[in-house]
């Protein structure tokens, strides 16, 4: 423990000090980010590395960060996942003029999405049923974690953390540190996983763009003088308020009428232990609506709002990587490793068959984006997209980005990945498993009888 250090009794200078420790921890994971070249050549974010420094010094380890500071830390991502949630809907206003083939990839794209996310609830939960329950006495809500870990990612397996520690709510603790691990193992494989399946696509002429191998090479990390980009933008004077603090300002009040709907809904229903974060992001999309209707929507910048989710999904990840309980991993290492590989297969087998007869153009570029976003997060998928096509010579961002908003809102981190662990508890990890294995199948089903391109060839290139 660090005799220096006098854990304050004020629970609010209390979270000072948390969120101090926190933030030293992702200075120092940032320099080593910078300096170390297997990180640097690896695209490891800075928050990862701050929460496995975090974890080392922890009581499971090197004991330096004493329990009771860990202890606090583990709730801050419950709370900041409500931030990250609720921006998501934030700042956006009508569309632009889309073609028809953008418009037929987006849909393709959005089937193959929910169908991608039934199936990692499907396997896991029948594997769990069929295998881990019996015969090793697994809760069965260990059918949820991959999806929440690997499509939903750390920001989602943060927030799910605390809904599996309340009593009321699933009583999982396990869950917590589970969702975590499988959030970091999905992050592994949509990095390394990612550059082989584009290498391999080279070397068959896949890909569309790209003619020569790839490395996990470096990009520019440090921004220096007038290449610094533009990070946000100021909406309203600073003789009226600070731009960013109005910007946080309407985050709260998105996080309010989450808590509003919340509360509505366990009166009208009776319904105990509700998880706040999904409700947020509804808050988030009522009063940008409303801002927009009365002609405000000049005052809300996108970009503002990305900045304050991402410092507080930065902290949530490495609070609560560094608050994960490593004897808990350990118990389920055998779960853990055969649903990560089935999940990867799965997700490999998607892309190269699914991707080549459902897209019009471009189908490893799109698949490629879809392997990073179900196996991390968007910023790995848009990653893989920028070494797979450097220059964005093709509508792969833009086919992406106009499937998400009717995705993930519910699957990868939203509504459906929330109530899935309430439904295994309500009626079993084989009826779930079953329900999802249904529902993917009907949307395969939709795949071919829609989208289907039976004289496609998956050669993109001579």
């Amino acid at each position: 423990m660090i005799p220096v250090v006098k854990i304050p009794s004020n629970a609010t200078a209390a979270m000072l000090l948390y969120v101090s420790v926190i933030g030293l921890l992702l200075v120092i994971a940032t320099i080593i980010r910078l300096k170390v070249s297997f990180f640097r050549k690896a695209f490891i974010p800075a928050s990862l590395i701050a929460g496995f420094i975090g974890l080392a010094l922890g009581p499971y380890a090197l004991n330096i960060i004493p329990q009771t500071i860990v202890g606090s830390m583990g709730t801050l991502p419950g709370q900041l996942i409500c931030i990250v949630f609720a921006t998501m809907f934030l700042g956006y206003s009508h569309g632009e003029k889309l073609d028809k083939g953008t418009v037929h990839d987006s849909a393709a794209m959005l089937i193959w999405t929910w169908m991608g996310g039934c199936l990692q609830f499907a396997i896991p939960c029948l594997v769990t049923a069929v295998l881990f329950t019996p015969l090793m006495g697994v809760n069965p809500m260990f059918g949820s974690v991959i999806e929440i870990g690997f499509d939903g990612g750390h920001g989602t397996a943060g927030g799910m953390a605390g809904i599996f520690r309340d009593a009321a709510a699933l009583n999982w603790p396990d869950g917590a540190d589970l969702g975590m691990t499988t959030a970091t193992i999905g992050l592994l494989v949509g990095i390394f996983g990612g550059i082989a399946l584009i290498n391999y696509a080279v070397r068959k002429k896949y890909t569309a763009v790209i003619t020569e191998p790839v490395s996990l090479g470096e990009v520019v990390e440090v921004f220096k003088g007038n290449n610094k980009p533009v990070a946000a933008y100021v909406t309203i004077s600073k003789d009226v308020v600070d731009s960013f603090a109005f910007h946080f300002g309407v985050i709260g009040i998105a996080i309010l009428i989450g808590k509003i709907i919340v509360s509505l809904i366990t009166q009208a229903l009776h319904m105990k232990g509700l998880p706040l974060f999904p409700f947020t992001m509804l808050g988030g999309w009522i009063i940008n609506y409303i801002f927009y209707k009365l002609g405000l929507g000049d005052l809300l910048d996108r970009k503002s709002f990305e900045k304050i989710s991402g410092m507080a999904l930065e902290i949530l990840i490495v609070a609560a990587i560094s608050t994960i309980k490593i004897p808990i991993v350990l118990a389920y290492w055998l779960p853990l490793l055969v649903t990560s590989v089935l999940t990867t297969i799965c997700v490999i087998m998607t892309v190269m068959y699914i991707c080549p007869y459902i897209y019009k153009t471009a189908w490893f570029e799109k698949g490629i984006i879809q392997f990073g976003v179900k196996t991390g997060v968007a910023a790995i998928g848009y990653m893989l997209l920028r070494t797979a096509d450097p220059d964005w010579e093709t509508d792969s961002g833009k086919t992406y980005a106009l499937s998400t908003p009717l995705s993930s809102p519910f699957i990868g981190g939203g509504l459906v990945t929330t109530a899935v662990p309430y439904l295994i508890k309500g009626i079993g990890a084989m009826e779930v498993g079953l329900i999802f294995t249904g529902i993917a199948l009907v949307l395969f089903a939709v795949l071919r009888f829609f989208f289907w391109d039976k004289n496609a060839v998956k050669v993109q290139r001579s």
